[in-house]
């Protein structure tokens, strides 16, 4: 732990700085804005905001002034601190409050409406880079934000997504942010060691809420299996369960399970069981010397050309490229 205490962290996120003082005499949009590039996305001019200086970088987000539509070269998270904040996430009007998370990924187009005195918001931006195949393995290598992050470092994937996380009654993850930050801003020895631990933590709890308000909908409004119950059973069968199979495990009708599967998750059957076998051979590629037809038939691929064909298209690499260049 840092030398910064607790008391000490929130003195510093609600001192107004220089600029916020500015912003809250006279809104405006920064001078900045006029050297950073724009580019067309979807027939709007959207402002490009590159990471510079490591792979992780933690700021407070400027109170009272809007940040105009923008995209980003990494993974951004924003932790609400205090407060609330608006933003707007493809054409999605999205209001988080106090306690609450959103990751945004590479790509996505997103606005942020002017914040209040008592709106502290965190952001922490992640390079693709930081989510190295070791990171990512000390996460659950089966779950949805694992395939969140791993989509959002891939090249071939498109990069429009976003999740919301309702951690507003989590404790831990408060402690854990207010950790993070402290050894953020007053660093010593370990602390980029420190640093990727706290934010392991983060992640294992995001999913812990994740999965319990995904439960929490889906007891609402049924008595069947919920659809992280099915889901599991997917990171567990992905080598060799099919669409047919699956939904006579859970006595569905194929075409209802189909239907589940997109309304809850955004993905196909396909789409998930393809998810669960890419992020378990990339794993294998990276940390082990498991020769690459091996791991094919271990992830449900008997057909060799196969997997080297659906890989590609997954990662624009093949899976021997790609072992060159994540090997741990």
């Amino acid at each position: 732990m840092g030398l910064m205490e607790h008391d000490e962290l929130d003195r510093k996120l609600r001192k107004l700085t220089a600029s916020e003082e500015a912003y809250r005499e006279h809104p405006y949009l920064s001078e900045k804005y006029n050297s950073i590039k724009q580019i067309e996305y979807n027939g709007q001019k959207v402002f490009v905001f590159y990471l510079e200086g490591g792979k992780i970088k933690i700021t407070k987000h400027s109170r009272f002034a809007e940040v105009p539509m923008h995209i980003h070269n990494d993974i951004e998270m924003n932790y609400v601190y205090s407060g609330q904040c608006t933003q707007i996430i493809n054409n999605q009007t999205v209001t988080l409050t106090e306690g609450q998370i959103c990751i945004v990924d590479t790509g996505a187009p997103h606005a942020i409406l002017a914040t209040g005195e008592n709106d502290i918001i965190v952001n922490i931006s992640m390079s693709r880079e930081y989510f190295s195949t070791s990171f990512l393995s000390r996460l659950s290598s089966r779950s949805m934000i694992t395939d969140f992050l791993v989509n959002a470092i891939s090249d071939n994937q498109t990069h429009n997504r976003y999740i919301i996380f309702h951690s507003e009654n989590s404790r831990k993850l408060g402690l854990f942010m207010r950790e993070l930050l402290c050894e953020y801003y007053d660093q010593s020895l370990c602390s980029e060691e420190m640093i990727d631990c706290y934010m392991v933590l983060i992640f294992s709890e995001l999913l812990r809420v994740f999965q319990f308000d995904t439960n929490q909908k889906h007891a609402k409004s049924s008595s069947h299996p919920s659809v992280i119950e099915i889901l599991h059973y997917l990171e567990e069968n992905f080598q060799t369960c099919t669409l047919a199979s699956t939904a006579e495990h859970f006595n569905f009708h194929p075409n209802y399970l189909s239907a589940l599967l997109k309304k809850s998750t955004g993905r196909s059957f396909k789409q998930l069981i393809l998810i669960h076998r890419m992020t378990r051979s990339s794993l294998l590629l990276s940390n082990t010397d498991t020769p690459v037809y091996h791991i094919a038939a271990d992830i449900g691929y008997d057909n060799l050309s196969f997997f080297y064909r659906k890989f590609k298209d997954y990662f624009g690499v093949t899976p021997n490229e790609y072992r060159e260049k994540h090997k741990v």
